[in-house]
């Protein structure tokens, strides 16, 4: 705890009309007090004060905290009406040039009266105004130099103050007067004062909506810079219409103790969704359907509890049916996270086991024709001088997964799948889409032991297919059928503006592809969609193969 007193001996000439402690209940506010008197000192803790003063005019009242102690940090909460301001100050009694960094935050704020209202009346009617001040140890307060004067954007704004022994830091925080009923509340929230800045991990979140269902949300986040540490990452998740927290979407308080929908029930740590790469996975669950939402990914500040910065946002609609459910973090078919069939008797956990199991099953058969091939061998003898056995596995496993477990498709701005000619179903012939009634799943086990309802699947990428023709040994006699014998009934093509490296893309996908696209499938023509290059590698595969026999 930080030692934070009230004095007005030395200000009594100022005029100003001093703040009250708001006592409750201990829980309530968590306070602790040592002594009340006439200089109203000697309060610990964290105290929420409001003003006794009414504004008049022009002039605003004022609160006046004195922080004596901030190292390593401290937080000090504030509550103020409209036209009023909380001033802060920040002595430096030592004897070196302290770094201060010097923060504030909008926890809530007077809500509307007016039912909805738009986002920028938030922003604009209800923005804080920041005034920071450096006194000089020869200089009276009205001399002090103004370091820092502007609004909190997004509810939140961040000074770095360079304190001289025995000079002053002072803060105000001052709300706007609106003369209309347009809104009711006081604004809540914080000043952090710390001797080193929190920025957190420091990594670029650029976070993906890997998929929804009709109640839930899958994200991953970019590149994790440290792959050893717990997962460090948080989300909140917002109904759309929530233009309130929405003005202050750069406060960490604000999102994490808002009216949000729902909390992320499960974050770990994965490095085969997405790519070989670490990242973190957020689930979130509770949601609506057919429902537009925020999510804020948050990082919170370890070190100093209630504090933290938000890293991202952003936006994603569950989808309308709910015949689909997402699942991740399967123990084989460990890239596979995205909305899958699904049967009201089982749950998500159940579902994901039921089709890992289905496919450790049918890859167990396909490993033991493989073992019948000479692999750990020199490449004058192998099967292929250009492929492995391992690199074999590795695409039927992948091209396994993907066939044996559908993705449920909903989209209302996938442009990449709007043209072509349709069917009487509405959906393009040739576009990665098919329409599944119970019964006309893929394979015979969803219809025979899931038999889910109605769902409309994105297809696996043709490419997943040729890439197994591609590294395995000819004499398996995998094959992919043709462009006018059913390839366009069982896959689609991959979308030729993609390069290698490119991630899946709800919004720009054609088919479903695990990421990223690789060097194979990249930047290749396509003839009537079989790649050039696929049939020129599975000729020499043959005559390699005729060679070696």
């Amino acid at each position: 705890m930080c030692l934070l007193a009230l004095t007005h001996d030395a200000k009594r000439d100022q005029n100003y009309i001093w703040p009250v402690p708001v006592v409750g209940a201990k829980d309530d506010i968590g306070l602790s007090v040592d002594y009340f008197g006439e200089d109203i000192a000697g309060l610990l803790g964290q105290v929420r004060f409001e003003s006794t003063g009414l504004k008049v005019e022009e002039e605003y009242s004022q609160n006046l905290v004195e922080i004596r102690d901030i190292a390593p940090a401290t937080v000090t909460p504030f509550s103020i009406g409209r036209g009023n301001v909380a001033t802060f100050s920040f002595p430096n009694s030592g004897s070196q040039t302290v770094e201060w960094y010097i923060s504030a935050a909008i926890c809530t704020q007077p809500s509307s009266t007016q039912g909805s209202t738009p986002l920028d009346a938030y922003a604009a009617d209800l923005s804080l105004r920041f005034v920071g001040r450096l006194q000089a140890l020869d200089q009276s307060p009205a001399d002090a130099s103004i370091q820092d004067n502007d609004t909190l954007v997004n509810g939140v704004f961040y000074s770095h103050f360079s304190v001289e022994p025995s000079a002053i830091v002072s803060v105000d925080i001052i709300a706007p007067n609106y003369d209309d009923n347009s809104w009711d509340g006081s604004w809540t929230g914080q000043i952090l004062a710390t001797i080193y800045q929190f920025n957190g991990t420091g990594d670029t979140l650029n976070t993906t909506v890997v998929d929804t269902d009709a109640s839930s949300v899958l994200l991953a986040t970019g590149t994790l810079s440290n792959t050893t540490a717990a997962p460090p990452y948080g989300a909140y998740v917002y109904n759309d219409d929530n233009n309130s927290v929405r003005s202050l979407n750069g406060s960490y308080c604000a999102v994490t103790s808002g009216n949000f929908a729902a909390q992320a029930s499960n974050t770990s740590i994965m490095t085969t969704l997405l790519g070989n790469t670490t990242r973190e996975v957020i689930f979130a669950e509770g949601l609506n359907s057919a429902s537009k939402y925020q999510a804020y990914v948050v990082e919170a500040n370890s070190t100093l509890s209630g504090t933290g910065v938000v890293r991202d946002m952003v936006e994603f609609t569950t989808k309308t049916n709910s015949t689909c459910q997402v699942i991740y973090g399967l123990g084989f078919c460990d890239e596979i996270g995205y909305a899958v069939p699904s049967n009201t008797s089982l749950s998500r956990d159940d579902l994901a086991s039921w089709y890992d199991d289905l496919a450790i099953g049918l890859y167990s058969g396909f490993n033991k024709s493989l073992q019948i091939v000479p692999c750990d061998v020199n490449t004058d003898v192998r099967y292929s001088i250009m492929r492995t056995c391992d690199q074999c596995r590795a695409s039927y496993k992948r091209w396994l997964c993907l066939s044996l477990i559908p993705r449920c498709y909903e989209s209302t701005t996938n442009l990449a799948l709007a043209d072509g000619t349709h069917d009487n179903s509405g959906l393009p012939e040739i576009s990665g889409l098919a329409y599944r009634t119970p019964g006309t799943s893929r394979n015979s086990f969803l219809n025979d032991d899931l038999n889910p309802d109605d769902y409309t699947e994105l297809m696996p990428c043709s490419y997943a297919c040729h890439k197994v023709m591609q590294d395995c040994p000819f004499n398996l006699q995998f094959l992919c059928p043709l462009p006018a014998k059913g390839l366009y009934q069982s896959y689609g093509l991959l979308n030729a503006t993609l390069h290698n490296g490119d991630t899946f893309n709800l919004d720009t996908a054609t088919c479903n592809f695990i990421s990223p696209v690789d060097a194979y499938s990249a930047g290749v023509s396509l003839l009537d969609g079989i790649n050039v290059k696929l049939l020129l590698v599975g000729l020499l595969f043959a005559l390699n193969f005729v060679v070696t026999s």
